[in-house]
This record gives structure tokens, C-alpha cells and sequence, in this order.
């Protein structure tokens, strides 16, 4: 390494570590954390900022809806997803929506650790009370 790449390098660093606030930087209680971020998107999609739909490509679950409807099972899959499910939906109705809604949820509540419930966090900052 030469010594025009050792200088550049070390400005480099400077530049990275004089961003932010040391005392921010040390404080955990002041980083955003994911039920932060969480808040920001519930903020940003009730504003009408960031779109409230979701959208996938998979030919296959298309299919497997699809199938589900012609065969008449679909009542019984959105009844096993919603026992599965810890929290409540809010879902009424079976429906291809409400099976794309119910298995994402199912999945992000076994498949990952505090997703759900970060999210269900942020929800609770964004609840008023009214008199």
C-alpha cells in the first residue's frame, strides 16, 4: 500500500467517524430500532406515502389459490391459518386476500423473532386516546 492510499484511507475514516454525535453514537436508549422504523413506515403508509398493498410474484401459490377456491377448501385453510395465528387478524372472511394475509403473518410469527411483535409495539405508540 503506498502512502497516497494510507492517507486516502485515513481520511477516509475520519470523514466515517466524525458523522453523528460520539454521545449518540455510545447511547443505545438514543439509536432507532426496528420498532422505530416500524412506526415511520405505519406513518408513511397511513400519509398515503408508501403504497398499503403488497404484491408477489408465484405462479405456484397462484395456483395453489386458485386450486384452493375450485375445490372448496379454502374456508378450512383460512380456519387453520387463523388457529395458528397468536394475535387477532381481524379477518372475517375467507378469501384469496385473507390467505395471503394470514400465512405472511403465521410465517412472520414462527419464522422470525420479534417481528410481530415490534410491530405490534409500534402500533401501540400510534394509538390515541380520545375523551
Amino acid at each position: 500500500m503506498t502512502d497516497d492510499n494510507i492517507d486516502d484511507k485515513l481520511n477516509e475514516m475520519r470523514e466515517e467517524e466524525s458523522k453523528g454525535n460520539r454521545l449518540d453514537r455510545d447511547d443505545p436508549d438514543s439509536q432507532r430500532n426496528f420498532v422505530d422504523v416500524l412506526d415511520d413506515a405505519l406513518e408513511a403508509t397511513s400519509e398515503g406515502e408508501t403504497s398499503n398493498n403488497i404484491t408477489a410474484y408465484d405462479p405456484k401459490l397462484a395456483a395453489v389459490l386458485h386450486a384452493l377456491e375450485e375445490d372448496g377448501r379454502i374456508d378450512d385453510v383460512f380456519e387453520q391459518l387463523q388457529d395458528a395465528y397468536d394475535g387477532d387478524s381481524g379477518l372475517q372472511k375467507s378469501s384469496r386476500s385473507a390467505i395471503i394475509r394470514l400465512a405472511v403473518r403465521v410465517g412472520l410469527q414462527e419464522g422470525t423473532d420479534s417481528v410481530l411483535d415490534d410491530l405490534e409495539e409500534a402500533v401501540r405508540r400510534r394509538q390515541t386516546t380520545t375523551i
